[in-house]
């Protein structure tokens, strides 16, 4: 007779609840000596390319907020694409990183018309128009010549004030900014 850990059930559990979102997803649970508390790993080739934050943002909104709180209470949470290392991962830049650097950000934003072209490409509807991620913003940055640094760290802000998809940048996020830095730009 087997018997199934806790890790093994909830490993089994998560790859279960999220095998149709995150095709190929693999999931480790166990005790982490490094953090002192249990870990999830989710390995997928789709967090190739996002920020650690977008990462975790995508698995939030695929796992039920109840699920989550009875199951993975004071987990970590590791989000990594297929050959990344966990040193590499923690590497990666944060919505914090950006924090002292935002009204420079947000300035060059607006002198590249960046929101004007934003919502143009977002059309009249833009709930219907968005693709659920930042890709047209990544597309708009790309055709003014920012280059990869520039349009990460324009993500990142955008990160900070919650968003992470186009339309919610239009609705969250340049309004925030436009209040807070009006005398900057």
């Amino acid at each position: 007779m087997t018997v199934r850990t806790r890790g093994e059930t909830l490993e089994t559990k998560l790859v279960a609840m999220l095998a149709d979102l995150f095709p190929g997803l693999t999931v480790e649970v166990g005790r982490s000596k490094r953090w002192n508390r249990m870990c999830a790993s989710f390995r997928w080739s789709g967090f190739t390319g996002l920020l650690p934050e977008e990462r975790f943002q995508r698995l939030a909104k695929a796992i039920p907020e109840g699920f989550r709180e009875s199951q993975m209470k004071g987990f970590v949470w590791l989000e990594l694409a297929p050959d990344e290392t966990l040193e590499s991962f923690l590497e990666l830049p944060r919505s914090e990183d950006v924090t002292d650097r935002e009204p420079a950000l947000y300035a060059e934003l607006v002198r590249a018309d960046f929101f004007e072209s934003l919502d143009e490409a977002m059309g009249v509807s833009p709930g219907e128009s968005c693709r659920g991620d930042l890709s047209q913003a990544d597309e708009i940055l790309s055709a003014e010549h920012f280059s990869k640094d520039k349009i990460r760290d324009a993500k990142l802000v955008f990160i900070r004030h919650g968003v992470f998809c186009d339309c919610q940048i239009m609705e969250t996020a340049q309004p925030a900014l436009a209040e807070l830095y009006a005398d900057t730009v």
